[in-house]
C-alpha cells in the first residue's frame, strides 16, 4: 500500500495524547520505515518571529510554524505546491512537494514563495511495518485506534487549520469510503 501523499486521520477514539485529532501527511515510505508531518498542530511561533530568530526579514509573510511531529524538533521543512523547488526538494505527488534546505528561508525573505505552503519543525516517524500494522490494527495495535486514510488535496492541506482540519479530513475520508462502497 503506497501511502506517500495520503492523509492519516486519528480516529475519534484516540484521546489524551499527542495524536488526539491529528491529521498527518505521509511524506516517505521505505523498507526502513515511514515519515510524515502533522498538518494541524500550529505552534505559537509566527513566520515573522522565526525570521527574527535567524536574522531574516520575514515580516511580510503571514502564518505560523507548525509542529510536524514529536521527533527531530530542530528540523525545518516546507510542504508546498509542486511548482516550487529548492536544492533539496522531493516530489510527493503530482500536487505536493517537500523541501528541507538552508536556502528556504532566504528565498522566502526575497519573495520567492510557493503558491501554497506550510512550514514545519519536527516530524513523525515509524519503524519498518509499524505504520501498516497501526492502520490494520495488527497486535499490539488495536482496530479502534487505527488510522483513517484519505487522499489529500489543496483544500484539506492548506486551507483548513487545527480542529477544522481534523473534522474536514474525517468527513473527506468518510465520503471516499462511501464512494468506494457504492462503486
Amino acid at each position: 500500500m503506497d501511502l506517500v501523499g495520503k492523509l492519516l486521520i486519528a480516529p475519534p477514539s484516540v484521546k489524551g495524547n499527542f495524536w488526539y485529532k491529528t491529521v498527518v501527511m505521509v511524506t516517505e515510505q521505505h523498507d526502513t520505515g515511514s515519515v510524515g508531518l502533522v498538518l494541524n498542530k500550529r505552534s505559537d511561533l509566527t513566520i515573522s518571529d522565526l525570521g527574527m530568530q535567524v536574522g531574516l526579514d520575514l515580516d511580510d509573510i503571514p502564518g505560523f510554524v507548525y509542529i510536524g511531529g514529536p521527533i527531530s524538533q530542530q528540523s525545518l521543512s516546507l510542504l508546498h505546491t509542486a511548482e516550487w523547488k529548492c536544492r533539496n526538494t522531493i516530489n510527493l505527488t503530482r500536487n505536493f512537494s517537500l523541501s528541507s534546505a538552508d536556502d528556504i528561508l532566504p528565498r522566502l525573505a526575497d519573495g520567492d514563495v510557493p503558491r501554497k505552503w506550510r512550514m514545519f519543525v519536527g516530524m513523525c516517524g515509524w519503524a519498518p511495518n509499524q505504520l501498516l500494522n497501526e492502520i490494520v490494527g495488527k497486535h499490539p495495535y488495536r482496530h479502534e485506534t487505527s488510522w483513517c486514510i484519505s487522499s489529500s488535496n489543496y483544500e484539506l492541506v492548506f486551507s483548513t487549520d487545527n480542529k477544522t482540519q481534523w473534522s474536514s479530513a474525517l468527513d473527506h475520508a468518510g465520503l471516499e469510503f462511501a464512494q468506494n462502497v457504492l462503486s
